[in-house]
């Protein structure tokens, strides 16, 4: 099926209105599974851009490529280039908890090699921007302060700091959080973007990493900031964070969020976010990857049904985009990619009748 981009889908439905289909979003897909997909390896941007519209997306996600001196390039850009993921990187730094940072002391804080936001790099974008098929849109964003203010200082000191020392907490998080909004106010004025999208895991499957006094006290006003600057320039704000988000669902509504996602399914049932927080942000994803879309653990057919009935239970009247619950990884089927994608577009044309 031959389906052509067109970026106002996901405009439409972040502002909860039925565009012409339900959007397929996925921010992540392995490198490996595109390559799988087009038959052949892919190379550069403009590669990506054409695995994007063969796929049926309507955005490619992009951001300044760019890092934090000492951690991983997987944490600090979310890629190891901005346009290309990879699942081996993926799994084996970005969730470690164990790693020091390269900030310990406030004499660290203050000889640590910060990004200087005017030099960050932002040619993918300038490239895509020129080769950006009819009726496709970048994404932008940056990664979460959150995130980099524990990997900077290693999550077990980072968490004995909230209570030794919370002036470099206090200091790494403004730093950080400073530095990511210098860089969205470049992001958000280059040609072709057409909305913002924010990453910072803030829970597991069983709730918070730390509390929600934390959260509120030294990173949610950066959120709020984030979210205004993408507000100002006419944009939506998307996140993303894996886990039990519950607790503090409410405030990432409040602080500005307008879609939500992935919506991890072992951590948090969709009806019930719909039914509660619904009218007021974007659904996007819960498509069981843990399951349903692993090879050896589900069925194109098991796969092809579980997205029908998520279109059909949440995608009238608008506010809901088809996803993985976590990102399409390397371990994932291409059978049950191509799963994901082909029942969204059999099944998503609106108006629903299903």
């Amino acid at each position: 099926m031959n389906i052509q981009p067109d970026f106002r889908r996901l405009l439409k439905t972040i502002h909860h209105e039925e565009p012409d289909r339900v959007p397929l979003v996925e921010f992540q897909v392995d490198t490996y599974i595109k390559n799988l997909f087009m038959g052949r390896p892919l190379h550069g941007v403009k590669d990506h851009l054409a695995f994007q519209t063969a796929a049926g997306f309507d955005f490619i996600y992009l951001r300044a490529d760019y890092e934090f001196a000492g951690l991983p390039a997987v944490v600090s850009t979310g890629t190891p280039r901005s346009w290309e993921f990879s699942a081996a990187a993926h799994e084996e730094e970005s969730v470690s908890t164990d790693r020091p940072g390269p900030v310990a002391t406030l004499g660290d804080f203050d000889t640590y090699a910060w990004p200087v936001p005017a030099s960050v790099d932002v040619s993918p974008l300038e490239e895509a921007a020129t080769a950006l098929p009819p009726g496709m849109g970048i994404i932008t964003g940056v990664g979460g302060v959150f995130t980099r203010t524990w990997m900077i200082l290693g999550y077990p000191h980072f968490c004995l700091s909230l209570t030794d020392s919370p002036e470099l907490v206090e200091r790494v998080s403004r730093q950080v959080g400073g530095i990511q909004c210098a860089v969205l106010r470049r992001l958000v004025r280059m040609p072709g973007v057409v909305a913002v999208w924010y990453g910072d895991d803030l829970a597991f499957t069983e709730g918070l990493l730390v509390s929600p006094k934390i959260l509120r006290r030294w990173f949610f006003p950066w959120i709020e900031e984030l979210a205004g600057i993408a507000r100002q320039a006419g944009l939506p704000f998307i996140m993303h964070s894996d886990g039990n988000l519950w607790p503090v669902l409410g405030d990432l509504i409040a602080l500005g969020v307008q879609a939500l996602h992935p919506v991890e399914p072992k951590a948090m049932d969709i009806y019930d976010l719909k039914r509660r927080y619904g009218e007021r942000v974007a659904i996007f994803g819960n498509i069981d990857m843990g399951y349903r879309l692993v090879s050896g653990e589900g069925r194109p057919q098991d796969v092809r049904a579980e997205v029908r009935q998520r279109i059909k239970d949440l995608a009238p009247g608008g506010g809901y985009a088809v996803a993985s619950g976590s990102g399409v990884t390397r371990y994932v089927s291409l059978e049950n990619f191509n799963a994901l994608r082909e029942a969204t577009f059999e099944y998503g044309a609106y108006p629903i009748r299903l």
